[in-house]
């Protein structure tokens, strides 16, 4: 039901004008249907009241249609804007979707993305403070799903981003964008977690890291499966926390490290609990000839593919303890099943490797608590197969 200082409005309104109109705390509730885009948020809230656009109805979302050509279908040009149950989709291949152009506490949540042609989600523009982004689903999208911060790092950095419990299925690209499920760029930190990624062209997902000590990424509790080309996840940087993922047949590792642009950023990495199967490019992957630093790889367990190595060859440059290499042992419940649960009996069963540093995660993917030391891989005891859909 609509809250006071609501106005609700159907398909035969002007939805962005009406929008437009609003005051902070205030929110436009709109029935089911289709209403024509696009539209540019120019008024938002203020701190603790902000202006808020819904669907009335989860289970029947008002649709946002636009079929011409560049443009983004809802760009966000105010801060403290929630926008929650919409739906968006098909676009040509020129107009985006959500494009976030704020500085400041902008939450879009709830909404569906169907063939969206250019970027479902973006804010790669300005500098913004609390962006979150999450029980998203996004479609057969034909660029990259999500996309955060600026390339280079300078003209825009995205601090407190939430990017969780978003399902992003098939992502495609033409030559030559690479087509990621998510991807964070440089200097831009957040966390990452609890999001299902499926048949991505490039990675499912891709942290560029910082120039800087001072911020951190962490990436937890996702599940990533199929990437065409490359990886499924891909650290370009540090620092970064990456626990308790299920990244699982992939063209190449279920976690790559790569020295993205011969930049140097590959410090302060910690891959911790992760669960890697069948993977063309092995398990953890990292480049040969470039140095690290502080880069821990610790209790994580990997079934290798085609002959690839589950974890990297011992290097000086690693620590490296408690990783459980799963090809030629029985490890897991029903991996083609998707249950990586560990088997009676099985290596996983083991406690692992204790080290006296921030990562170690105190639970699993499914969010059960871990003892001390935890054992090997994201998933701590049984539970259960993994539902190729939104995690709950």
């Amino acid at each position: 039901m609509p809250s006071a200082g609501a106005a609700e409005i159907g398909p035969e309104s002007d939805f962005c004008a009406t929008a437009n109109a609003l005051e902070p705390g205030e929110e436009l509730v709109m029935q089911p249907g289709e209403y024509r885009g696009p539209c540019i948020i120019k008024r938002g809230g203020r701190p603790g009241a902000p202006l808020v656009i819904r669907g009335a109805d989860l289970n029947n979302r008002p649709r946002i249609v636009y079929t011409g050509g560049p443009a983004d279908v809802i760009a966000v040009k105010a801060d403290h804007v929630t926008i929650r149950g919409l739906a968006l989709g098909p676009t040509s291949l020129d107009a985006d979707g959500i494009r976030v152009f704020a500085r400041a506490n902008v939450v879009i949540e709830d909404c569906e993305f169907n063939a969206v042609g250019g970027i479902a989600v973006a804010a790669t523009h300005n500098s913004i403070t609390g962006l979150i982004v999450r029980r998203n689903v996004l479609v057969d999208s034909g660029s990259t799903g999500m996309y955060f911060g600026c390339h280079e790092g300078l003209d825009c950095v995205i601090s407190g981003l939430l990017v969780e419990r978003n399902f992003i299925r098939t992502v495609r690209a033409v030559a030559p964008e690479i087509g990621y499920g998510l991807q964070v760029k440089l200097n831009s930190t957040g966390i990452i977690r609890d999001n299902v990624i499926v048949d991505s062209k490039g990675p499912g997902i891709m942290v560029y890291g910082g120039r800087d000590l001072l911020g951190r990424t962490l990436v937890e509790r996702n599940f990533v499966m199929g990437s065409q080309t490359s990886s499924g996840i891909v650290i370009g940087g540090g620092p970064a926390i990456v626990r308790n993922n299920v990244s699982v047949m992939n063209r190449e590792a279920g976690i790559g490290l790569e020295d993205y642009a011969g930049r140097g950023l590959l410090r302060a990495i910690v891959v911790a609990n992760n669960t890697l199967y069948r993977n063309g490019g092995g398990g953890v992957a990292v480049p040969s000839e470039t140095h690290l630093r502080a880069v821990t790889i610790v209790n994580n367990a990997a079934s290798a593919w085609h002959g690839a190595p589950a974890f990297p060859r011992g290097r000086v440059d690693i620590d490296m303890a408690g990783n459980v290499d799963c090809t030629w042992a029985l490890c897991f419940a029903n991996p083609e099943g998707m249950d990586f649960s560990p088997v009676a009996g099985s290596l996983l069963r083991a406690p692992g490797a204790i080290r006296a540093i921030e990562g170690i995660p105190a639970d699993d993917y499914f969010g059960a608590p871990r003892p001390v030391p935890p054992s090997a891989g994201a998933i701590e005891k049984g539970r259960g197969f993994i539902a190729i859909g939104p995690k709950r």
